[in-house]
């Protein structure tokens, strides 16, 4: 029987390149005195350029028409940023890191900037184009994902509601903008409608008079285009009149004019014997001889 020795198992260095070894990219011993004082004038000197950068775009922009205040505010800043960080390469070059060092470094920087900011570079494209295109302004009554308020804030990331019941909702631009907008000021006045039925016997003729006369009467409803009742449906129980009137467009309004108007309708109806009628239902009743 022949018995095979078991040798140890040899492990073989694999070499790493030159250009990925990080020792080789960074020599401390060449470093002089004048690379430390390029090294510090570089720093200093990218710092100052930013700040001025930033300020000379911020005075810019300012002045450019169409140009919303706080998109202009962050280019400037990542202008400002892009100087400094290059201020900060060329420091670091000076202190013996090599360009390739560097360069993976910043690859690598801009990549997980790029994957972080994502959502941020979106809603900053979505504030440009809400602020460019100009859907609504500050103090229009809108409706947006489905939320109705006043616009309150418009910026480069959000859009702020003030709604009736007190509340500020905050909207990403980019929702706001895959949203269905609604600008209820646009036109500066609203339609609102609501439902009265009648009883058959009824005039029709005579309560439509007697509804559009209440409704031109009541606060909140304005004359024109004037206020108008027309029979909308053959119910079960009642012919449906559908009373129509403007009023402004603020969604406080349009609750009041919306109370005043069906307040003034029922006491319009009651004065004039006019029946609002309630469902009702007709019952044959057969004995047993059919």
């Amino acid at each position: 029987m022949n018995i095979v020795p078991i040798l140890p198992r040899q492990v073989v260095p694999v070499p790493v390149p030159d250009e990925l070894s990080i020792s080789n990219s960074f020599n401390i011993e060449s470093v002089t005195r004048i690379d430390a004082i390029v090294a510090v004038v570089a720093l200093v000197a990218g710092f100052v350029l930013s700040r001025l950068v930033k300020h000379g775009l911020n005075r810019y922009f300012r002045r450019l028409e169409g140009m919303p205040d706080d998109a202009g505010r962050l280019i400037a800043q990542i202008c400002a940023i892009v100087v400094l960080l290059i201020g900060l390469m060329v420091a670091l070059e000076s202190l013996g890191f090599s360009w390739g060092l560097l360069g993976g470094l910043l690859i690598l920087t801009l990549v997980v900037a790029a994957f972080t900011a994502k959502p941020l570079l979106e809603d900053l494209g979505a504030g440009l184009i809400l602020q460019v295109r100009r859907p609504f302004t500050l103090g229009d009554t809108v409706r947006l994902n489905d939320e109705d308020g006043v616009a309150a804030e418009i910026d480069s990331r959000t859009v702020v509601l003030r709604t009736i019941d007190g509340r500020r909702v905050h909207l990403p631009s980019r929702s706001v903008l895959n949203s269905t907008i609604t600008n209820l000021s646009t036109e500066g006045r609203r339609l609102s409608e609501f439902v009265a039925g009648v009883a058959y016997d009824t005039d029709l003729d005579h309560a439509q008079k007697i509804a559009v006369d209440a409704m031109s009467m009541a606060p909140g409803v304005l004359e024109d285009p004037p206020a108008e009742a027309l029979v909308g449906d053959f119910a079960d129980s009642t012919i449906d009149l559908a009373c129509r009137f403007w009023h402004a467009p603020d969604v406080p309004v349009e609750l009041r004019a919306r109370d005043e108007a069906m307040r003034a309708v029922k006491r319009a109806f009651d004065a004039n014997g006019i029946e609002i009628a309630f469902p009702q239902r007709v019952l044959w009743h057969a004995d047993d001889s059919g």
